[in-house]
C-alpha cells in the first residue's frame, strides 16, 4: 500500500510581533495546490527545495532554489509543484506599513511595487532562508530575531524595487550622535539584562529609526543589536560565576532565560560551558 503524499507534507507558521505581526511560513508541499487569492500585505519567499510554479495576474512563473519569489499587496496569485517531487519554501507576508519603513531608509517616495514575480538573487535568497528561519524561531532572547530580516528586505527592495517610485536617496552615512546612542542603549540593557530589546524600544531610546539602530551598533560596537545584548548578559555571567553563585543562579541574573540558555550561549563566546570555566579560574 502507498502512502498518502500529503501525510508528507509539513507547514509551520509563525508570527514576529516585533516586526508589525510579520507572519512567517516554512512548508513542504507534494501535491497541495493553492486556489487563486490575494492578500493585503506583500509576499515574499524562496524555494529551497524543487520548483514551485505559480500565477501572478496573467504571467505563468516557475520559482526554483536560489530565486526570490515577490507578489505586490492585492495581487492575485496561486501555486502548485512545478515538478514530481513538489517544493519546500520559506515565505513571510511584510505589511504595507513595514515595507514603508523599508521604504523611508532608503529615500523612497513610495511603498516599492516589483515587476517581476521571481527575482534572480542567489545571494539574497540564502541570506533571506536564514533571516526566515531566525525571525521563525524567534530566539531565546540571545539572537538577533530582526535586524537580518529588515536588512534583506531593504537589499531586496534596493536591488528590485521599481524606482520609477521615487529615486533611492544617496544618504550619507552620519555617525554623528552614534556615540552618544550607544551609550543610552547600553545602559538600557544593563538596567534589566533579563529583558527583551526589540529595536523599537532601542529607537525609542536613541529617538532614531531601528535601521539607525542597526547602524549605531555596527559602526560603534562592531556587532549586531543581539549580539551586543548577548555578550553583556556572557560577560555578566562571568563576573557572577567568579562570585560561586549557583549556575542556575548566575542564569537568572545575567538575563537568560535558563541554565541551558545560559550553557548555549557561553560556549559559544567562551569556548567552554560554565562549569568548566568555573572549574578553571577556582583552579
Amino acid at each position: 500500500m502507498r502512502s498518502d503524499p500529503t501525510s508528507r507534507e509539513t507547514a509551520r507558521l509563525t508570527v514576529h510581533p516585533a516586526l508589525d505581526g510579520l507572519e512567517m511560513l516554512a512548508a513542504t508541499y507534494l501535491d497541495h495546490a493553492y486556489a487563486l487569492h490575494t492578500h493585503p500585505t506583500y509576499v515574499f519567499g524562496v524555494v529551497t527545495e524543487g520548483v514551485e510554479r505559480f500565477r501572478v495576474g496573467r504571467t505563468d512563473n516557475l520559482a526554483t532554489p536560489g530565486s526570490i519569489l515577490a507578489v505586490n499587496p492585492e495581487e492575485p496569485h496561486d501555486g502548485e509543484k512545478g515538478c514530481d517531487d513538489g517544493w519546500s519554501y520559506r515565505t513571510c507576508y511584510p505589511s504595507v506599513a513595514l515595507m514603508r519603513e523599508v521604504a523611508d531608509e532608503l529615500g523612497l517616495r513610495d511603498v516599492p511595487l516589483f515587476r517581476s514575480a521571481v527575482l534572480p538573487a542567489p545571494d539574497l535568497a540564502a541570506a533571506f532562508a536564514v533571516a526566515h528561519a531566525m525571525a521563525a524561531h524567534g530566539g531565546d532572547g540571545l539572537d538577533d530575531t530582526e535586524s537580518p530580516m529588515l536588512m534583506v528586505l531593504a537589499a531586496i527592495v534596493r536591488r528590485f524595487g521599481d524606482r520609477s517610485r521615487g529615486r533611492p536617496a544617496d544618504r550619507p552615512v552620519d555617525h554623528s550622535g552614534a556615540r552618544r546612542r550607544l551609550a543610552l542603549y547600553d545602559a538600557l540593557i544593563a538596567e534589566d539584562l533579563a529583558a527583551s530589546f526589540p529595536l523599537a524600544r532601542l529607537a525609542d531610546a536613541g529617538e532614531v529609526t531601528r535601521f539607525q539602530v542597526i547602524r549605531d551598533f555596527k559602526h560603534m560596537a562592531g556587532m549586531t543589536p543581539g549580539q551586543y545584548v548577548r555578550d553583556r548578559r556572557v560577560r555578566r555571567a562571568c563576573d557572577l560565576i567568579g562570585t560561586g553563585l549557583p549556575l542556575v543562579a548566575v542564569a537568572s541574573e545575567a538575563g537568560f532565560a535558563d541554565q541551558s540558555h545560559l550553557t548555549r550561549a557561553f560556549k559559544t563566546v567562551k569556548g567552554v560551558t560554565p562549569a568548566a570555566y568555573r572549574l578553571a579560574i577556582a583552579g
